[in-house]
């Protein structure tokens, strides 16, 4: 059977133009209004390069590092020349005909309260770094966020270096300076390529910002959870819209019309990626998957890649006939479309890519663009004729299903066993139910004694329900073991006594009995138990625990502690 012919056509590939930068540094931009689209890359090496056709034709210098690149309309006039916006650090760096034309800051994040009076007293030197430093902790602990001046003083433990930090930040503003960490573009009234549009910017301290059209004003702000990383925009400002975002802690949000819906979507592993595909929320994981969600929160499906996913991007047509596609870049260098969850067609490419764009370059509606991992730029364009609807392969169970399997003749014994089975199935049936009744009880009895004899993590005697958990801590010779006892029934337990019993040659317990007076319903009581393990070679045995009620001579309950092989004694 012939290989399927693969609907992508090479253009040019460049192996020398050292580039750095993945999908949210590369756009596919008409500069001039004229229909002739360049290649813009913000690198990682603090370059904004723009390609026309084969050749690099333009090379601006950035100011710093590059997180994201996005390409805006503000104004109405025809010709409509596009606003080039790349994000790097707290700055959004905007161009016009490639030249700089306005800055944005993202506004800084005011301290706590609490902490900024700390550093107020800091200032005022009415307060010593040790009870400063107690104080922050204790913020910290309490899950207030902290900002990067009060994480250096808690984590640094020199006198000498944690006053120089004081010094360093001495009459300093009492607020941080955030950083950006992904951009997108909301189309403002009109859903057209080159409509009014407007940024939407993700920050490190877990802001959404929108700003206006002309990129200088922030319209509306909305606190995630988390740090966003991912952004996937749809709808119109001024009509409906609805903002996805992915963020750092695992957990997707949707932002709909100026608020944060309830919806949350759950990953069981890190995103690598997003994107919107009609109703749907496309998201590549860590782990090897790539999980599509209902805009609503359901998932749909799931497709399973044979290598980590590199980058993602929606392939869409729209000019002659509309399509919409995911294209899904691999480590193992392939490259794989896929329309709703059929594989249309694999590409292999040398350089594994970690960036792509599709869309229009030059004069052609369909353009891969892609950035390798060692800096190779390579372009892909795709033929007009291109079926993507169907998969090469067809869809359905695989074609081994359809040859039939060696199955053998049927033997004079099974024909018998067959016939003895229909005649006595009631017979059967009864005997197999009552082995079953008999199973259950046995196992119903055993528990039983297992809880009365006291051999259980729970016992039921006395017509009181007690739990005992236990947990080991320290690497040794001197362990402690933590004891949690709860007395889950409806009627206290009195004068009941914890008892240990450990191997005499390996461990030396410090107390072999606790007495408790009495054990309250649902109160958990906390006991501890140090031991220390006498063994030379550090060898490991358990501990055994009883409790006992001094009315019975049948222990309430026992467990058997497993403990850790003891590191050796340091020498003196």
């Amino acid at each position: 059977m012939a290989a399927a012919k693969s609907p992508w056509l090479h253009a040019w590939r460049d192996p020398v133009a050292d580039l750095k930068a993945f999908t949210s540094c590369i756009r596919l931009v008409d500069l001039n209004g004229d229909g002739d689209y360049k290649l813009i890359i913000a690198d990682a090496q603090r370059r904004l390069k723009v390609y026309r056709n084969t050749s690099l034709i333009s090379e601006n210098v950035l100011l710093d590092t590059p997180v994201a690149l996005c390409v805006t309309y503000n104004e109405v006039s025809k010709p409509r020349v596009p606003c080039v916006s790349v994000a790097a650090g707290p700055h959004i760096f905007i161009y016009r005909r490639l030249r700089p034309y306005f800055k944005f800051t993202v506004p800084p994040v005011a301290m706590t309260p609490r902490e900024a009076e700390v550093w107020t007293r800091l200032n005022d030197k009415t307060m010593d770094l040790a009870q400063a430093v107690e104080l922050l902790v204790t913020e910290r602990d309490s899950g207030s966020p902290l900002c990067t001046r009060s994480v250096d003083l808690i984590n640094t433990e020199s006198e000498e270096e944690r006053q120089a930090i004081v010094e360093t930040w001495r009459g300093a503003p009492l607020s941080q300076q955030t950083v950006i960490t992904c951009m997108e573009v909301l189309k403002k009234n009109m859903d057209e390529e080159d409509a009014l549009s407007q940024l939407v910017v993700g920050t490190e301290s877990g802001l959404v910002l929108i700003l206006d059209v002309s990129g200088a004003t922030i319209l509306t702000k909305f606190k995630l959870p988390a740090t966003p990383v991912y952004l996937a925009v749809t709808g119109l400002f001024d009509v409906e819209y609805r903002i996805v975002c992915a963020c750092r802690n695992g957990s997707v949000y949707t932002i709909k019309n100026g608020e944060v819906t309830g919806t949350v979507i759950e990953l069981e592993a890190q995103p690598c990626g997003l994107c919107r595909i009609d109703k749907s929320i496309v998201i590549p994981c860590m782990g090897n998957v790539v999980h599509s969600y209902h805009i609503k929160g359901k998932k749909t499906f799931s497709l399973y890649m044979p290598s980590p996913v590199a980058a993602v991007e929606v392939l869409h047509l729209q000019r002659m006939r509309s399509v919409k596609a995911l294209l899904v870049s691999l480590h193992n260098g392939e490259v794989r479309l896929y329309n709703d969850k059929n594989l249309v067609t694999t590409l292999h490419v040398d350089d594994p890519c970690v960036g792509m764009r599709f869309g229009p370059y030059g004069r052609e509606e369909a353009a891969l663009a892609m950035v390798g991992k060692s800096g190779t730029l390579l372009i892909k364009m795709l033929q007009r004729s291109a079926n993507l609807d169907s998969s090469n392969t067809p869809p359905g169970p695989p074609p081994e299903q359809d040859i039939p399997l060696a199955i053998p003749k049927k033997t004079k014994l099974y024909v018998e066993q067959t016939q003895r089975e229909r005649d006595q199935a009631t017979e059967m049936h009864r005997i197999f139910q009552r082995d079953l009744c008999k199973l259950r009880l046995n196992t119903a009895r055993a528990y039983v004694k297992v809880l009365t004899d006291g051999q259980g993590a729970q016992s039921y005697a006395s017509g009181a329900s007690v739990r005992l958990t236990a947990q080991v801590q320290g690497l040794g010779p001197l362990f402690k073991i933590k004891f949690n006892l709860q007395n889950t029934g409806a009627s206290p337990v009195t004068n009941v006594e914890l008892c240990f019993s450990a191997n005499p040659m390996l461990y030396q317990l410090r107390s072999r009995v606790l007495r408790i007076p009495v054990l309250l319903p649902s109160v958990t009581y906390r006991c501890d138990c140090d031991i220390e393990s006498i063994d030379e070679g550090g060898a490991a045995d358990t501990v055994r625990v009883y409790l006992f009620n001094l009315n019975s001579k049948v222990p309430l309950l026992s467990a058997v502690v497993n403990m850790p092989l003891s590191e050796p004694p340091m020498p003196e």
